[in-house]
């Protein structure tokens, strides 16, 4: 077996004294495998194995008493970990350790313990707070985890007797408020999470911290009853969410009872009662309690239940082809995991949540992924032509490991040609991390790996990411043909189809069961399927035998049918190009026509273009009629365009002056291209826009602080200042 997420797995029996290394990095470790004595190991590891600063905190973490009670009632915790340094092979290295309860074959007091090096993790971590990271500290008036760990520790020693309370808050969909409402009212709902917290330690004693992203903890003093501070708590949420719409945040607490403890298990109780209530739109605040431990200690059973299963080879992969219903062949699989137990398959369901929730999901996907890559390497060595075969990869993945080195290894074992392992992607994923997975993604692209859409539609992104994302291959959610609004459905998926088209992305449509969703997917110009209709999945050995036979698929792949190409032209034409597809396209945008005597005609533009202007094209009648009347100087755009014609290969660029409806002044960016020019001269130009006012007013005022205060304007005037006085 491959390495594994983990790179030392230990079973711990307290009771009997005894532990067992079940698997170790050779890499990194080379500790005995057979069963050894736990005691003596613990003194020779605490002396030896672990850096001199922190044995203390190692020690007191495996403290006998502690470690005793953590295995021998019924309140037991789900999870304990620490970070820390150890001497490996490679030198010294920061590790994390992980351990939770886990009974074997109904002997208790047991405990499975993980250990990984997480000192390139830890070094990324560290480095994330970098400037823009320190820049939203500051901006948020907020130290980050590790200060408020330290922080709340000192509390905690400094008055013994006062009762203390933890919270952990999560702003609900907060990438999505983001993606909608853009960074700077984003920020500004930050600060104002962080002023109610503020406000509140303000009148007690207290510390808090901004975790990144949309985290918050903070830690105070009362002598009120934890369900008069819910309440508290409550009213501050609601006062929130009244001016701010589409504001939603989760919050969980720890009424802190043993000082003892660690302050980052402190932390992660009051994160699970969070978690009881993540995304609940009735109840957002859970108090913590022993008895949310009891579904953790069955899912930490059945983490180690699935870690030995994988050891024991009985995961494996079913096929579900992508049928080209024009000749009704596979053009390409994907490969789904299966957990064959006992001669039983158990849904991905029952696990797959879990895996991904607990991070475990990485470990099992490695797996796969070689499985298919080792089944593929077996086809082409029997001399027989395979398909692509398509494998997931979760936002987990793309977060803990680096998936391209991974498979960029995967391809070089294995000798296989790219194009016959294909890569899917959630479009979820972007939204969660979509810096990460678009440079991941990139590196994928660029080793020849097919890249695939996943699920696209599913509720989290529009078309306007399509156009820089790294991809060969669009598969819509299974929701748009299960459905039950027909005729809304199709127009959403006309929009998505003419877009992929127009960016030459071939287009899947999963989820197809019956006739009738078959002739609809067809009718709209689809010409791959994937679903019950022709397939369910089953394992790879029945794709062999269909492979063996020959003539029963189609080795071409999935291709872009050039019939359904829509070229950039026919977007003036709104009967080719919907309204639908235009608000989703390519961020704001307009067309325009310009005649020989240099009059410009804005033929048509997106919602998105209003945004940007400052106008409701449904309120503002004229609007639409009149727009360049809001450009400050109307020969920027005949420029523009002109330029852009001079240039049909890569257009031509500027930086114009807008007047919104409300008078504030906007720097535009545009990006023009000649699209066509008719026999009486009329051209016409599509032309792409960025707002780049917030940029300018930063050089603005960089450049006016440089130069001195006389002089002020418009940053393209300060910028020709200062190259004048150097």
């Amino acid at each position: 077996m491959e390495k594994l997420f983990y790179d030392m797995i230990t079973e711990l029996h307290i009771r009997e004294g005894f532990a067992q290394i079940t698997y170790q990095n050779p890499t990194l470790f080379d500790f005995p495998t057979t069963p050894f004595d736990y005691y003596e190991a613990r003194e020779h590891f605490l002396r030896q194995d672990v850096y001199g600063e922190d044995a203390d905190r190692v020690e007191n973490f495996w403290n006998e008493d502690k470690v005793r009670t953590f295995v021998g009632n019924g309140n037991r915790p789900a999870m304990q970990k620490i970070e820390f340094r150890m001497h490996t092979k490679k030198g010294l290295r920061w590790v994390e350790q992980v351990a939770f309860f886990a009974s074997d074959e109904g002997r208790q007091g047991g405990l499975m313990v993980l250990l990984r090096d997480i000192t390139d993790a830890k070094g990324e971590r560290m480095k994330a707070l970098n400037e823009k990271e320190r820049a939203l500290h500051e901006m948020i008036g907020l130290p980050d985890i590790f200060a408020f760990y330290t922080n709340a520790e000192t509390l905690l020693q400094q008055y013994p007797e006062n009762k203390f309370l933890l919270f952990t808050s999560d702003i609900n969909n907060f990438k999505l408020y983001e993606a909608v409402y853009g960074e700077e009212k984003s920020q500004a709902l930050l600060r104002m999470v962080a002023g109610e917290i503020k406000k509140q330690l303000r009148t007690t004693l207290g510390t808090a911290g901004y975790l990144g992203d949309d985290y918050f903890c903070c830690m105070f003093a009362t002598e009120r009853s934890t369900r008069e501070i819910v309440e508290v708590v409550r009213k501050s949420l609601e006062r929130l969410a009244s001016v701010n719409m589409g504001f939603s945040e989760s919050v969980g607490i720890y009424e802190i009872t043993d000082r003892s403890e660690h302050i980052e298990n402190m932390y992660d109780k009051a994160l699970l009662a969070l978690n009881t209530v993540r995304y609940n739109h009735k109840e957002n605040i859970a108090v913590f309690r022993p008895n949310m431990f009891m579904s953790k200690d069955r899912e930490a059973e059945m983490i180690q239940d699935i870690i030995r299963g994988i050891q024991a080879g009985e995961f494996t992969f079913y096929t579900q082809p992508v049928v080209d219903i024009s000749c009704g062949k596979p053009v390409s699989m994907e490969a789904l995991v299966r957990w064959v137990k006992g001669g039983h398959v158990i849904s991905p369901g029952e696990y797959i949540p879990l895996l991904e929730r607990s991070g475990y999901v990485v470990m099992l996907d490695q797996y796969i992924w070689e499985r298919v890559f080792e089944r593929q390497r077996a086809m082409l060595d029997q001399g027989i032509e395979t398909i692509t075969c398509s494998v997931n990869v979760s936002r987990i993945d793309f977060e803990l490991i680096d998936v391209a080195q991974l498979f960029a290894s995967l391809k070089e074992k294995y000798r296989i040609d790219p194009q016959m392992i294909g890569i899917e992607v959630t479009e979820s994923a972007y939204v969660d991390n979509y810096d990460r997975v678009q440079k991941t993604v990139s590196r994928l692209h660029e080793l020849g790996f097919r890249i695939y859409l996943d699920d696209f539609g599913s509720g989290y992104s529009n078309l306007n990411s399509l156009s820089d994302m790294k991809l060969d291959i669009l598969k819509l959610d299974m929701k748009f043909v299960q459905g039950k609004d027909e005729q809304k459905t199709i127009k959403i998926m006309e929009s998505i189809i003419n877009m992929a088209h127009l960016l030459n992305l071939p287009v899947v449509c999963e989820g197809v069961e019956t006739e009738a969703q078959l002739r609809m997917v067809k009718a709209l110009g689809i010409y791959y399927v994937q679903g019950y209709y022709y397939y369910r999945p089953f394992p790879y050995d029945r794709m062999e035998e269909i492979l063996r036979e020959g003539g029963r698929v189609e080795t071409e792949g999935i291709r872009l049918h050039p019939a359904n190409r829509i070229h950039m032209v026919e977007m003036f034409d709104d009967n080719v190009c919907s309204d639908t597809l235009l608000n989703h396209i390519l961020g704001p945008v307009a067309f325009y026509e310009m005649d020989p005597e240099k009059h410009v005609e804005l033929v048509r533009v997106n919602d998105l273009y209003y945004s940007i202007v400052g106008s409701e094209a449904l309120v503002d009648e004229n609007y639409r009629n009149h727009v360049t009347d809001y450009v400050i100087n109307k020969e920027d755009i005949v420029h523009l365009l002109e330029a852009a014609e001079a240039d049909a290969l890569t257009g031509s660029q500027a930086d114009i002056l807008y007047k919104r409806a409300d008078g504030k002044i906007m720097t535009i960016h545009a990006h023009a291209f000649l699209i066509s020019k008719s026999s009486d001269g009329i051209g016409r130009y599509f032309v792409s826009l960025r707002n780049f006012t917030v940029l300018y007013d930063r050089i603005r005022k960089e450049v006016t602080a440089e130069i001195g205060q006389g002089e002020t304007g418009h940053p393209r005037c300060a910028v020709a200042s200062a190259k004048r006085k150097s």
